[in-house]
């Protein structure tokens, strides 16, 4: 073989190595995303009990890496597209949900995390999902049928106005009663973002409401009467006592006044009466002028 032959075989084979090795290594390198962690599988070693943390792995050419969100995710189950960031719906998911009265349909945002202690069981259980497909085809509809569970200990009203973060949180949990065994999954809130009625449980639920915001108006209008009906009477009960207290205080003037009055004060007024008028005589207190004939 020519050293020009040998050359390009050299080559060759160089070139073929470089790209198996860069194969090799490309199969036995993982990812493992920022909040998940991973689950590795050989055929040699099964199921290894220690997860992976985000970042690169090598892991071998064999070996199978399922991921799973320990950070916090969220479910959407409505059939509004903003709900979603979405222009155009994609598929319905709202809850129809039995309450005491009627049917209401919610849309909610759950928002759940895997946990990470759980998470090797679960690949085992479910023989190899990830964890965006064990919520996909088992965690979804789960929670769809728990929601049904829960909502019909409210009425309709209690949903649709006066104790929806009642009821979220009576959902989220319940979820947690069911979710953390079954699928190692923590909620940490079930939200209801919207809740909508047919027409006619529409117009029973807005004539209660109606009824509601009256009686609270004819109470609140009750109140004011009786306030006004207080004040009014404790101030005639101000102005009596101010009337009392000046006509006591006017009489024990006329007391002190009357009791100034004695015979020498008067005979003292009738002697100079006299000297200035002629004939007089005085009579109490003030001094009465009279001519004697």
């Amino acid at each position: 073989m020519s050293k020009k032959a040998f050359a390009i075989m050299t080559g060759i084979a160089v070139g073929v190595a470089a790209i198996a090795g860069g194969i090799y290594v490309g199969m036995s390198m993982t990812k493992v995303d920022q909040g998940e962690v991973g689950v590795v599988y050989t055929m040699k070693e099964g199921v290894q009990k220690e997860t992976l943390n985000p970042g690169y792995h090598w892991v071998g050419p064999f070996a199978k890496v399922k991921d799973y969100p320990v950070a916090q995710q969220q479910l959407v189950l409505s059939n509004n597209a903003a709900d979603f960031d979405e222009k155009k719906l994609e598929k319905d998911t709202h809850v129809d949900a039995p309450a005491d009265g009627g049917m209401v349909k919610m849309n909610m945002a759950v928002n759940y995390n895997f946990i990470p202690e759980q998470v090797t069981g679960l690949y085992e259980r479910f023989n190899g999902m990830d964890g965006e497909q064990i919520v996909e085809s088992k965690v979804k509809n789960s929670i769809l049928a728990y929601i049904k569970e829960v909502t019909p200990r409210f009425s309709v009203m209690d949903i649709y106005s006066t104790k929806r973060a009642e009821v979220g949180q009576e959902i989220t949990k319940y979820l947690n009663s069911k979710l953390k065994e079954e699928y190692g999954i923590n909620i940490s809130s079930a939200l209801i973002i919207d809740v909508q009625l047919d027409k006619e449980l529409q117009a029973k639920v807005q004539a209660k409401e109606q009824a509601k915001q009256d009686a609270e108006k004819a109470e609140l209008d009750k109140q004011t009467a009786i306030a006004q009906g207080e004040a009014d009477k404790a101030k005639a009960e101000a102005n009596k006592a101010v009337t009392i207290t000046n006509a006591q205080a006017e009489a024990e003037a006329n007391r002190i006044v009357s009791d100034s009055i004695t015979d020498n004060l008067i005979k003292i007024k009738e002697a100079e009466a006299r000297e200035k008028h002629g004939w007089v005589t005085v009579q109490g207190a003030d001094t009465v002028v009279t001519k004697e004939k």
